[in-house]
């Protein structure tokens, strides 16, 4: 029977396990693969997917601007998110896995994450977007050769940091970035920020 790529989840707990590359055939809907057991061989890898940064400068002299994510949310606090102290960085922004490993995304503050196969962050659509609605802004919604789109981080105020956790089943240059505009592409410096690539091998 023909395999297809698909993209499948699981949401536990804050939890998502989703899986990227060839599915099963429908005999296996009837027991006949392995639940659980996985395979010995596969690693899983962690990327950081945004990051608090209670010290944003350290030259010419060294600042700091501590975090309280206890602290009251506005107007009376800074609340659990000072958004200007979160480093826009996806770290490491390149990635060579095997096919059947996962990939674990710590994500820290409003960040969406997205993969697409096979194409640049040049190709990504900007204009298709979920528009900007106080106090958030817009969202990448361009569905063309995306495999995965994570979580939506509008809903999660103010608890938004999480973890998600994506298997990569299929050999390919996968393109891993944020899908919250301003996060994806600085206009008035003309580059990407928020992006990497996860090369996944046999």
């Amino acid at each position: 029977m023909q395999r297809r790529n698909f993209v499948t989840s699981v949401l536990v707990g804050g939890l998502v396990a989703p899986v990227i590359g060839d599915g099963h055939s429908e005999d296996d809907q009837h027991g006949d693969h392995d639940h659980g057991k996985g395979n010995d061989k596969s690693t899983n890898y962690t990327i950081s997917f945004g990051h608090w940064n209670p010290t944003p400068t350290n030259t010419p002299t060294q600042t700091s601007s501590p975090i309280d994510r206890f602290a009251p949310e506005p107007p009376d606090g800074p609340g659990a998110n000072p958004r200007f102290l979160n480093g826009h960085d996806i770290l490491p922004k390149n990635l060579q896995i095997q096919v059947g490993d996962t990939v674990t995304f710590a994500i820290s503050g409003f960040h969406l994450v997205v993969i697409y196969r096979g194409i640049k962050a040049k190709d990504v659509d900007r204009t298709k977007l979920i528009p900007a609605a106080a106090p958030f802004p817009p969202l990448l919604d361009d569905p063309s050769n995306r495999l995965y789109r994570g979580l939506d981080p509008r809903v999660l105020n103010p608890n938004q940091d999480r973890v998600e956790v994506v298997g990569f089943n299929t050999r390919g240059r996968y393109l891993v970035a944020c899908g919250v505009l301003p996060h994806f592409y600085d206009p008035v410096t003309q580059e990407f920020i928020m992006v990497g690539y996860i090369d996944v091998r046999n």
